[in-house]
């Protein structure tokens, strides 16, 4: 069940996690699944608070680039079950609240009695709140603090920010292992210029949300969800001229063995793997044979990570 924090008030006692939570990757999971662990063992209401916009926005005026939009986070988020996810609408006017202030109203609101947490946790403004004060903050207001140890790849924590920079050098594998899934983008299909299908590859152009980061350029054997339908796809993320001269990215995907008008469809496509960068072809007759060594490499791909 998802709550606006002003509206939200709990009178049974409470187990609460809170984060960005960014991807949900397998360090998020460490979290949730404890904080589901704990509401099933005591009884009592799970609850995870979470925030939108990301506070690096606001506080540091930071571009973020998103691993899932606000609505597909939430969505993974409910796939933990737990009792209640509350949004917070992070402004300049919650950015102000010190760190005990920001406790204190967690402790009216929510009648928290334990909080589960991440090592690298801060909180409050100018992110003064560390594990030892909100230990501290504990002791005063009378609830628990849990500690989940970091979730590692390859040896180091797996973080947000890690994952961004896998999928911008195109170690997708990387990224998929650390996210504990495979990295998708999603929108509706638009129209495109229809050179593909004039040479027999038809492809959806993808209108990803801006807010959300587009790895490496190049291509990527896929994995196409439309209305619960699953397709073998190969994406190209790759730079196309724009009306106004400038180079704007593109995210197009043919799928193998599909013959449908999906325009204005939504479309979620899954990166497995990276294939290749981006090519310039001297000719179409280039461009023809690398797409079929391309479709070729998917399709075993796919058979060999997915349905193998």
């Amino acid at each position: 069940m998802l709550i606006d924090w002003s509206r939200i008030k709990i009178n049974q006692p409470t187990i609460v996690t809170i984060g960005v939570f960014d991807g949900v990757h397998r360090g998020h999971q460490a979290i949730l699944s404890l904080l589901v662990e704990k509401s099933f063992t005591f009884g009592l209401p799970g609850v995870v608070v979470t925030f939108d916009p990301h506070p690096s926005e606001i506080v540091r005026r930071e571009k973020v680039e998103f691993l899932l939009d606000i609505n597909d986070r939430l969505a993974i988020i409910e796939n933990f079950p737990h009792t209640y996810t509350v949004l917070i609408r992070f402004d300049e006017q919650f950015a102000e609240k010190t760190p005990e202030e920001f406790i204190r109203e967690m402790k009216e609101k929510l009648n928290l009695k334990e909080i589960i947490i991440g090592q690298n946790f801060y909180f409050g403004k100018g992110r003064k709140g560390n594990i030892n004060l909100l230990e501290e903050l504990g002791e005063r207001y009378n609830f628990k603090v849990s500690i989940v140890p970091p979730v590692e790849y390859q040896g180091v924590p797996i973080s947000s920010s890690r994952i961004r920079d896998a999928l911008k050098k195109g170690n997708i594998n990387s990224a998929n292992e650390m996210l504990g899934r495979y990295f998708f983008l999603k929108g509706r299909v638009i129209r495109g210029k229809g050179l593909g299908k004039e040479i027999g590859f038809p492809t959806a152009n993808i209108s990803v949300p801006s807010r959300i980061i587009i790895p490496k350029l190049g291509v990527y054997a896929s994995i196409g969800t439309i209305e619960d339908e699953k397709f073998i796809g190969v994406t190209n993320i790759g730079f196309a001229p724009s009306l106004k001269g400038e180079k704007e990215v593109t995210v197009e995907t043919h799928f193998l063995d599909f013959n449908r008008d999906i325009y204005d469809r939504l479309v979620k496509i899954e990166l497995v793997e990276y294939i290749r960068p981006e090519i310039r072809f001297s000719s179409l007759e280039q461009l023809v044979t690398q797409i079929n060594i391309d479709i070729e490499s998917a399709r075993d791909i796919i058979k060999r990570k997915v349905l193998g």
